[in-house]
């Protein structure tokens, strides 16, 4: 078995392919897997990353198709990348297929030591039977060679058929070819002289980030998040890719539809149009912070009792925008209503039912507010 080059100083210690990858948990969730044995069965991609950095993004799905692109006998074209807990769900044209993603594997940690890239960025799949069958361990200061990474996975080669030979699997070189383009999107690993010892306050060295990336903090449904992004990136594709809250929706993307609608500082706004970096220092509110414990907001409840949806693409935005209202000096009667709420649009044309539901609880508006 082939594996993608390592750095010229790759670390000796460094788990190889054809050996057995160890155990260890990820997931503190009962009603999930929660070691890597408990994922036995299906290939797996490791990823051992400077902190700040989530593969699950909207370029990963550009870049996974472009590596494709040179492979053309594997016909396995990304449609969507999304956050599922510990998973990144993947959706194949004409097939799905999961692939676990480890979060808490970062440089420097237990697991990557016993994996032997402590302090790298590495990528390993591990087949369904707990086998190292590729590996990446990226260069130390050093982005990754694409033309590289293409000649270790056309030396893999797909077998015609699935488990016949001794090559990969299609699902496990699918899983191969996605931890290549993770490769290809990761931010350097720092250099061996910002990594020789403590910062002047006693701390860890911070990891460097991606070029053209700047780090900005948000507050998030009460969570404050620290996160490395490029500044053209939109609330919306920061909240959905890089945080899993995936509520708020993205529909037209142009501002158009209300489907995005969320609170910034208690406003209503459209976050497909929205720059993350100007949201800095101010209250974000998404649909996922309505509720207040199992306690549904009063909107949500009255949403739900006047069948203020049909199928429900809409409603977070629909919701949001609502509540806000309820804040704003909006008129008593129906048409203000409508008025008010025009700017989020329903296809399935649940309008009635939707004024029904915000007039419910402006009557008897007691405890709405966020």
């Amino acid at each position: 078995m082939t594996n993608a080059p390592d750095c010229p100083d790759a670390i000796p210690s460094a788990l190889a392919v054809g050996m057995a990858a160890p155990d260890f948990p990820f997931s503190p969730t009962p009603e999930k897997p929660n070691s890597l044995s408990d994922l036995r069965g299906q290939p797996v991609v490791l990823a051992f990353f400077p902190a700040g950095w989530d593969p699950a993004r909207a370029e990963q799905i550009a870049q996974y198709n472009a590596i494709l692109s040179h492979l053309p006998s594997l016909n396995a074209e990304l449609l969507d990348l999304s956050v599922d807990g510990p998973y990144r769900r993947l959706a194949f044209a004409g097939e799905q297929v999961q692939v676990p993603f480890v979060t808490e594997a970062v440089p420097g940690g237990a697991v990557a030591q016993r994996y032997g890239v402590a302090g790298r960025t590495a990528l390993f799949v591990v087949d369904a039977e707990g086998i190292i069958r590729w590996r990446y361990i990226a260069p130390v200061g050093a982005t990754p060679n694409a033309d590289d990474l293409l000649a270790a996975l056309r030396a893999l080669s797909v077998p015609s058929g699935i488990g016949g030979g001794g090559g990969l699997s299609r699902r496990e070189f699918i899983a191969a070819t996605l931890a290549a383009a993770f490769a290809l999107a990761a931010p350097l690993t720092p250099t061996r002289a910002d990594d020789a010892g403590p910062s002047p306050a006693g701390g860890s060295v911070p990891p460097v980030a991606a070029a053209g990336t700047m780090p900005i903090t948000l507050k998030v449904n009460g969570t404050v998040r620290t996160l490395d992004i490029e500044p053209r990136v939109t609330l919306l594709d920061v909240l959905r890719e890089r945080m899993g809250l995936t509520g708020s929706k993205k529909g037209c993307d142009h501002g158009q539809c209300g489907a995005c609608t969320v609170h910034v500082d208690g406003r209503r706004v459209n976050s497909c149009l929205t720059l993350a970096v100007s949201c800095q220092g101010k209250e974000i509110t998404t649909v996922e912070g309505l509720a207040r414990g199992d306690a549904l907001h009063p909107m949500q409840t009255a949403f739900i009792a006047h069948d203020g949806f049909q199928c429900g693409y809409c409603t977070p935005g629909q919701i949001m925008s609502a509540v806000a209202l309820l804040r704003e000096p909006v008129g008593p009667e129906d048409a203000d209503v409508r008025e008010s709420m025009s700017g989020n649009i329903c296809r399935c044309g649940a309008y009635p039912n939707i004024v029904a539901a915000v007039q419910s609880v402006r009557k008897g508006n007691s405890d709405a507010s966020v």
